[in-house]
């Protein structure tokens, strides 16, 4: 993928300065989450036997992937881990793992609740999905199997009670390397899409699959949504994120392989896949881990983050050119970055400075966190996670989350622990800056797309202090539409959709977000009417062909007004 000669100038500007300063100028030490143990109550479960040698000693499970999410529904941020009892080969079933927060404000504190809320259930699961599948109001949780040993688990929350309906809602049994929610063809309920890693990983073949969900929370598979075969250029996915690359408002797909280089989808709007990797550029690691996308530099489109995917192991970051084709930015734009095994990076504000820095999971000692400069420019900065005692916590994390667990309006962190000598996982409270900005519409529909005679679908992209797998940890979106608030639902990275009750216009609408500190932004009101176009380019639409009508946005661009103040909790 070529690269600017501007940009160009500006790396080699960038470099020189940076190459001048020298290296320790750019560790900015500060610790930012520091290791709470008294936040997960002991023993944690998988305590193995201290006289095998042949396994460590010691308590925790082998966890691939670490969530937060308000499984319960009473307002804060509880924990799963996804464990499998091996790397790439199957081991023991061990228990998806959920804490329930008890936290108080700026202090931490889980109990242990899988048996409760499970029933003890096991499985090998290297990945979950969890949103709301049903269209009940709370959140259910998707957990595939990891290697084609039993039966994939769907289950579904009614009240704070949960019932495993795999059976009857999927009915699969998978080699599942990745997992996750979407609505990838703008129904307005979550669809599912499982990578499957086959028999042999990391250098087994991979296949996609995307399940359409029925409305009610059952899903069927869609033959030839997704290119049959995922081995073009890799192997062995194991991270897949949905994300609106080229800013057409739906969901395309980014899959990280573990051998090989990492592929990009692009959604038609309705639900089929495409093949774009000449999109991507080439990876230049031996593999990727944990994909993340957030916009770095401030133009509102989607850039993306590769763990390991650069050489020696460094993190590679691609510069979305405008269209969704993207630029290997790395050598321009990253400095001091340390090269280890980093299964996950995750976008978040640690600074507090209104841009998206980046927080790395490291398997070769503490997780660090690269610090934007505002325009895409990254260093690193040094000894961010830190022990409850101040020094370094040199464990193997192959899961990181995070979020504002304990109220105080300071980013969190949790990180699961799947491999080496210490295997428990752990909570970081955060001693950072308090959330005080608001988030960011970074991007909206230009056309409102037409549902039926009776209904619009209007969608917007939100970014906010991090991002997770269930998309910015907001309290409320909605769009104002004619001066009415109409809730909007998350449908998949950072894209959230409302459906607009139609009537003869003219009319406003606006798009708003509230994030989990209490700070709001909306965009500027606009005015629109419904206008007769048979074809109006409404990407979002079921099928643009067959449209009699096309809500057209009209005036000026919205603009975006932000209210930085805390609001706190919001009546709807």
């Amino acid at each position: 993928m070529s690269v600017t000669p501007v940009a160009l100038a500006r790396g080699a500007f960038w470099g020189a300065v940076w190459g001048a300063l020298g290296s320790a100028s750019l560790a900015h030490a500060g610790a930012l989450f520091v290791h709470a143990p008294a936040a997960l109550p002991g023993p944690q479960p998988c305590a193995v036997d201290d006289e095998d040698p042949e396994t460590p000693s010691g308590e925790g499970c082998n966890t691939h992937q670490a969530q937060l999410a308000d499984l319960d529904g009473d307002g804060d941020l509880d924990i799963v881990f996804a464990n499998s009892g091996g790397e790439f080969t199957p081991g023991d079933a061990q228990p998806l793992v959920i804490y329930l927060n008890n936290s108080t404000t700026g202090t931490p504190a889980f109990s242990y609740a899988t048996d409760d809320l499970l029933g003890g259930y096991t499985g090998r699961s290297q990945q979950v999905a969890i949103g709301d599948i049903d269209g009940d109001g709370d959140l259910d949780l998707v957990a595939p199997d990891g290697y084609g040993l039993q039966a994939d688990a769907v289950w579904v929350n009614a009240q704070n009670v949960w019932e495993n309906q795999g059976a009857q809602r999927l009915g699969t049994t998978s080699r599942a390397g990745a997992v996750r929610l979407g609505d990838v063809d703008d129904d307005g309920d979550l669809d599912l899409f499982i990578a499957d890693w086959g028999d042999a990983p990391p250098t087994s073949l991979g296949v996609g699959r995307l399940y359409a969900n029925d409305g009610g929370g059952a899903f069927v598979e869609i033959p030839d949504a997704i290119p049959s075969d995922l081995s073009d250029v890799g192997t062995g996915p194991v991270d897949a994120d949905f994300a609106d690359i080229d800013t057409d408002n739906d969901l395309d797909l980014v899959i990280a392989s573990a051998d090989g280089d990492s592929l990009l989808l692009v959604n038609d709007g309705r639900g089929a896949f495409s093949e774009a990797n000449t999109q991507l550029p080439t990876q230049n690691g031996p593999f990727a881990h944990g994909a993340d996308a957030c916009d770095v530099d401030g133009d509102d489109d989607l850039d993306l983050w590769l763990g390991d995917a650069e050489r020696d192991g460094l993190e590679q970051l691609m510069i979305n050119n405008g269209n969704g084709s993207y630029s290997n930015q790395t050598e321009l734009r990253v400095a001091g970055n340390t090269a280890a095994e980093d299964p996950a990076v995750i976008c978040a504000d640690t600074d507090q400075d209104g841009d998206m820095d980046a927080v790395i999971a490291s398997l070769d000692g503490a997780e660090r966190v690269l610090e934007n400069d505002g325009t895409g420019l990254y260093s690193l900065s040094a000894g961010t996670f830190t022990g409850s005692d101040g020094g370094p916590v040199n464990d193997e994390t192959h899961g990181l989350a995070l979020g504002d667990i304990d109220g105080d309006g300071i980013l969190d962190a949790v990180t699961g622990q799947g491999s080496g000598d210490d295997l428990t996982d752990k909570v970081y409270a955060g001693v950072g800056s308090i959330d005080d900005i608001a988030p960011t519409i970074r991007h909206f529909d230009r056309f409102v797309s037409q549902v039926d005679e009776q209904q619009a679908a209007f969608h917007f992209s939100v970014q906010d202090g991090s991002t997770s797998e269930l998309g910015p940890r907001l309290q409320w979106a909605y769009a104002n539409f004619d001066g009415v608030a109409v809730d909007a639902a998350w449908v998949g990275g950072d894209l959230f959709r409302a459906s607009l009750d139609l009537t003869e216009g003219p009319h406003t609408l606006k798009a708003c977000a509230v994030d989990a500190a209490g700070n709001e932004t909306c965009t500027s009101e606009a005015n629109f009417s419904i206008g007769d176009v048979q074809d109006c380019g409404c990407a979002s639409a079921p099928d643009p062909t067959d449209l009699a009508l096309c809500l057209s946005v009209l005036g000026a661009a919205f603009g975006v007004s932000r209210r930085r103040a805390r609001m706190g909790p919001r009546s709807r």
